[in-house]
C-alpha cells in the first residue's frame, strides 16, 4: 500500500511538472510553424530557459557568446536519471574514443552502460529558418510527452540540441522578415550576410575554426562529448525534392572509415522509410550532396556519423505555390519522375513553413528513435572505428613539419588547427632521420596511428579528386563543392610525408606559439631594415605605418625605416607583436627606385547582393588590424573617390550581382519560381554610373583591386586583358575549387617577397590574355597545372595570366583571376592582396 501511495505521489508530481512546461501558444502567441509567424532568438532563449526550469528532462547551457554577443545555447535532453550522471556518460565516451587506453573487455562493459550521444544542429544557414522553430517544438515534445517511443529515446540517448548554430543570423532574418511582412517585399532574402563575416560559408569553417560559433560548437559540444551521431538540419531550393537524406553521392573522402559510410547509409534510408510510411512524398536519398570536404564533415574524422536533411524552402515563413510542372532536376533526381532513390514524387501545390517543420519533426523523431534502438551498435562501432584508426597499416606513417619554416605564423596556425581538432602532435627534442631525410630538432611530427589520424591526413595531404563520369564514356560529373583543402599548400608550409616508422625523442605539443619578433635596437644606426618576405612582415608594416613612421621601399621590395628619437621605441613594441626581424643598418641605402609608403586608405565594396568574399576579406582585415572603410553602391556612384581612398577592393561576386544588384537574377542558387521583389533602396547595383566612377578613380591615381569574378566587370576598360574562359562551357572547362601551380613575377610591387612559384586557389575565375601595356604578375605554366584537387580542361589555362596589372591614367586596375585570401585559408597568397594595398599608397622618393 505504501509503495502504491509513493508511486501515485511521484506520478502526481511528474504530471504537475509537465503541466507547468509552457506551451508554444502561451510563449509565442502562435503555434510554431504557422504561416507568416516566427519566434526570434530572444524569444527562443527565454523559452528554452523556462523549459529547463520546468522540466527535469532538459538542461539549458549558455556555452558562450556569438560573434555579435548573443548567447550560444545548448539544450541537453535525456531521462532525469541520465542528466544526473552526465559526467559519467561523458567519461564513458572519452574511454571508448581511445582504444589505446581501453581494452576490448573494458569496452564491452562500457558499451553496456553507455548512451548514444546524438547532437542535433539547427539553422546554421539563417534563411533556412524552419529548423530554429522545429528545434523548439522537438524540445517541448521531449520535455512533456509520455510514450514508449519517447521513454526509449530519453533512457537510451543523450540529445545535445544546438537550436541555432548562428543566433545572430536567426535574429537578423526574423527582424528582416517582420520588417517587410504585409508589403510587396514579404519573404525576400536579406541583402546582407546573415553571419556577420562569412554568411553561407559558416558551414565551410569546420577545419580552420575561424568563427566564434564554430569554435564553441567544436570545442564545447563535439570535442567535449565525441558523439556517435550528428544530425545537421538544412533547407534547399523550393522546386526540388521535399527532403533529402543520405546515402551520399560519390565521391566519398577515402579518409572516412567505411563503417561510418555504411552506418550513414543505413540511418538515412531508415529515416527515409519512416517519412514515406507516414505519407510524406518527395523524399530523396543519394542525390546532390557528396561526402568529400571536411569543411562540412568534422565528425566523420572523429568516429561519429553525420546525417543531413535538406528540406525544400518557402519564402522564409510565407507560403509559396510550386506547380508540378515547375519541379526541376538535379544531381541524382528528376523531381517529377519516380526512381529507386526517389520513389514517390511530391504532386506540387502549396508549400509552407509548417510543411517544412512537419517533415523535419518526423526526421528528428526517427533519428532519435534509431539512435535509441541501436544504442549498442552505435557505441560498438564508435570503439571499433577507433581501433581501426590506431591499427592503421597503410602508408604514410607520419607527416613531419620541418623546423625553420619561412612563415612562423602560418606554421603555428597549422599546428594549432590540428590540435584544436584533437590531433596529437609531437615536437622533436633532437635531430633525426626519417625515410632517409634529415630533420632538425624542433620539427613537428604528426603520426597517423592515433584516433583522429584521418583528420590530420585529410588536411595535410594533397587531394586527388576522382574523375567520375556521368555515364560510361560520358562527360565528367562536376563536383558539388571545392575539391581541395590541403593546408600545407594553402598556408605555404613545407611538410614531408613519411612512409616508414622512425624513432626520435619528442614531447607532446599542447599549442604552438610562433617565435617572438626580433628587434636589434641601435640608436646610432641610420635606420632599420625589414625583409618584407612574410605575412608577419607585412602585418608589422601596417602597424608601423599606422604610427605615421616614415617608411621607404626599394625596387626589390626591401623596406628601410629612417631612425629618429621616437622610432626605436615604437619598433620595439611592434616587433613584440609579430614574429618579424627588424635590424639596424649603419648607413642610409643609396640608389634610385625607392618609393615612400604611407598607410593606404582602403575601401572595401559591399554589394547588396551579399558576397561571401567581402565578408571573409572584412574578417581578415579586422583580425589583422588593417584599416578600411566599407562602401556601398551609393558611395561609389556619388564620386570623389580619389579624394577619400587610395585603393578600392571589389570582392569576388557574380558580375551581374555587382552591376545590377539583388532582385535581378543575381542569385547563384535561384529557381525559375517567382521571387518576391527586393526593397527599392537596395536595387540597382553599381550600374553604369558606378563603373564610370571607378574608372575615374583609377584615372586619377587610384588602384582598383578586383578579385576573381569581379575582374570581369572591368574587361572592357582600355588596355584590359581578354578573359580566355569567357563563353567557355563548363562541360569544356571547370575549376570549382582547386589548387593550381603558378609562376610569379616577383619584380612587380604586388609580388614583392613572394615565392617565384606557388599554388593559387582557383575557383571559377577568369584567366587573362594580356594586351600591350598590361603586365602579367602571376601566370600559369605550360607544364603541369594541378597541385591538388580536380580540374577539367586545364590546357586552356596554360600560359594565361592569373593576375594582371592594367595601367590607367595615373592609376591602375589590378585584376585577379583568383581569390588571394580565399576563406581566410590561402595564407601563401595573402601577400598579393597586402602588397596591392601598399602599392596603392606609394609615391616616388629619393634617398
Amino acid at each position: 500500500m505504501k509503495s502504491r501511495t509513493l508511486a501515485a505521489l511521484f506520478l502526481a508530481v511528474a504530471s504537475a511538472s509537465l503541466a507547468a512546461v509552457p506551451s508554444h501558444q502561451e510563449s509565442f502567441g502562435f503555434p510554431l510553424g504557422s504561416d507568416r509567424k516566427l519566434a526570434d532568438w530572444r524569444q527562443l532563449v527565454d523559452y528554452y530557459q523556462k523549459l529547463a526550469k520546468t522540466s527535469d528532462r532538459v538542461r539549458f547551457t549558455d556555452l558562450g557568446k556569438t560573434t555579435e554577443g548573443r548567447p550560444f545555447v545548448l539544450l541537453t535532453i535525456s531521462a532525469p536519471a541520465n542528466l544526473a550522471r552526465l559526467a559519467e556518460y561523458q567519461h564513458i565516451q572519452r574511454q571508448l574514443a581511445d582504444p589505446r587506453t581501453t581494452t576490448p573487455e573494458q569496452a564491452k562493459a562500457l558499451i553496456a552502460r553507455g548512451k548514444t550521444i546524438l547532437v542535433i544542429t539547427c539553422n546554421i544557414h539563417s534563411t533556412e529558418i524552419a529548423s530554429s522553430q522545429t528545434a523548439a517544438q522537438f524540445a517541448w515534445e521531449m520535455a512533456t510527452k509520455k510514450s514508449p517511443q519517447i521513454d526509449r529515446i530519453l533512457n537510451d540517448t543523450i540529445i545535445l540540441l544546438v537550436p541555432s548554430l548562428n543566433p545572430d543570423g536567426q535574429q537578423l532574418v526574423v527582424d528582416w522578415y517582420r520588417k517587410y511582412l504585409g508589403t510587396p517585399y514579404e519573404g525576400t532574402l536579406p541583402v546582407v550576410l546573415y553571419q556577420k563575416y562569412i554568411g553561407h560559408d559558416d558551414n565551410r569553417d569546420w577545419y580552420t575554426f575561424t568563427q566564434a560559433e564554430t569554435r564553441l560548437t567544436v570545442d564545447k559540444v563535439l570535442n567535449a562529448w565525441r558523439p556517435q551521431i550528428v544530425y545537421d538540419v538544412h533547407q534547399m531550393n523550393a522546386n526540388g525534392p521535399r527532403i533529402y537524406l543520405p546515402p551520399w553521392v560519390d565521391p566519398i573522402d577515402p579518409n572516412i572509415d567505411p563503417i561510418l559510410v555504411q552506418s550513414m547509409n543505413a540511418l538515412g534510408t531508415d529515416v527515409a522509410l519512416e517519412l514515406t510510411a507516414q505519407g510524406k512524398t518527395g523524399v530523396l536519398v543519394n542525390g546532390v550532396y557528396d561526402l568529400w570536404s571536411p569543411a562540412r564533415h568534422y565528425m566523420l574524422y572523429h568516429a561519429g556519423i553525420r546525417v543531413l536533411t535538406e528540406s525544400a524552402s518557402a519564402h522564409i515563413a510565407t507560403p509559396i505555390e510550386v506547380p508540378f510542372d515547375k519541379l526541376g532536376t538535379g544531381r541524382g533526381y528528376d523531381a517529377k519522375q519516380s526512381a529507386w532513390n526517389f520513389p514517390e514524387p511530391w504532386p506540387g501545390g502549396t508549400w509552407r513553413l509548417g510543411d517544412i517543420v512537419d517533415y523535419q519533426l518526423t526526421a528528428f523523431r526517427a533519428i532519435a528513435t534509431n539512435a535509441a534502438e541501436h544504442r549498442e551498435r552505435y557505441l560498438r562501432q564508435f570503439y571499433t572505428v577507433g581501433e581501426r584508426a590506431i591499427e592503421r597499416k597503410n602508408a604514410p606513417y607520419a607527416f613531419v613539419v620541418p623546423a625553420g619554416q619561412k612563415d612562423a605564423l602560418a606554421t603555428a596556425r597549422l599546428i594549432n588547427i590540428l590540435r584544436f581538432g584533437l590531433v596529437e602532435v609531437e615536437q622533436a627534442k633532437e635531430s633525426f632521420e626519417a625515410d632517409g631525410k634529415p630533420f632538425a630538432a624542433g620539427s613537428y611530427i604528426v603520426k597517423l596511428r592515433q584516433p583522429y589520424g584521418s583528420f590530420a591526413k585529410t588536411l595535410l595531404e594533397k587531394q586527388n579528386y576522382p574523375n567520375l563520369l556521368e555515364y560510361a564514356g560520358g562527360p565528367p560529373k562536376r563536383p558539388y563543392d571545392v575539391t581541395t583543402q590541403s593546408l600545407p599548400l594553402l598556408f605555404g608550409v613545407e611538410t614531408a610525408t613519411i612512409k616508414d616508422a622512425f624513432r626520435v625523442e619528442s614531447a607532446e605539443v599542447e599549442r604552438a606559439e610562433p617565435p617572438h619578433g626580433e628587434f636589434q635596437r641601435d640608436d646610432k644606426a641610420a635606420g632599420y631594415r625589414l625583409a618584407g618576405t612574410t605575412n608577419a612582415d607585412r602585418l608589422a608594416l601596417f602597424a608601423i605605418l599606422k604610427r605615421s613612421i616614415q617608411v621607404f621601399r626599394s625596387a626589390t621590395g626591401d623596406i628601410y625605416i629612417p631612425n629618429s628619437a621616437s622610432v626605436s621605441g615604437q619598433l620595439g613594441s611592434i616587433s613584440a607583436s609579430f614574429p618579424t626581424h627588424i635590424f639596424p643598418v649603419a648607413a642610409q641605402p643609396q640608389g634610385s627606385g625607392w618609393v615612400e609608403l604611407r598607410l593606404p586608405r582602403v575601401a572595401l565594396y559591399k554589394s547588396w547582393a551579399p558576397s561571401l568574399d567581402e565578408g571573409w576579406t572584412r574578417w581578415l582585415f579586422e583580425q589583422d588590424g588593417i584599416p578600411y572603410t566599407s562602401i556601398v553602391d551609393a558611395d561609389i556612384r556619388k564620386g570623389d573617390l580619389a579624394d577619400r581612398f587610395d585603393a578600392i577592393v571589389i570582392p569576388d561576386n557574380l558580375p551581374r550581382a555587382i552591376l545590377n544588384g539583388p532582385g535581378s537574377g543575381a542569385s547563384e542558387f535561384g529557381t525559375d519560381l517567382p521571387e518576391p521583389p527586393v526593397p527599392p533602396e537596395y536595387k540597382g547595383g553599381l550600374g553604369a554610373a558606378g563603373l564610370e566612377q571607378l574608372t575615374a578613380f583609377a584615372k586619377a591615381g587610384g588602384t582598383v583591386i578586383a578579385l576573381n569574378r569581379a575582374s570581369n566587370i572591368f574587361l572592357n576598360s582600355p588596355g584590359a586583358p581578354h578573359n580566355l574562359l569567357q563563353g567557355v562551357s563548363n562541360k569544356d572547362f571547370y575549376g570549382p575549387g582547386t589548387l593550381l601551380h603558378a609562376t610569379v613575377d616577383s619584380s612587380n610591387p604586388v609580388a614583392f617577397g613572394l615565392e617565384k612559384s606557388l599554388p593559387i586557389f582557383f575557383e571559377q575565375g577568369p584567366a587573362f590574355e594580356t594586351k600591350t601595356g598590361a603586365r602579367s604578375i602571376v601566370s600559369y605554366p605550360s607544364g603541369s597545372l594541378l597541385a591538388s584537387g580536380w580540374l577539367l580542361g586545364g590546357d586552356r589555362l596554360k600560359g594565361a595570366s592569373a593576375l594582371s596589372e592594367v595601367p590607367f591614367g595615373d592609376g591602375r586596375f589590378l585584376l585577379f583571376g583568383f581569390r588571394p585570401q580565399y576563406r581566410a585559408q590561402s595564407e601563401a597568397t595573402y601577400g598579393f592582396l597586402f602588397n596591392a594595398l601598399f602599392y596603392a599608397a606609394t609615391k616616388p622618393a629619393s634617398l
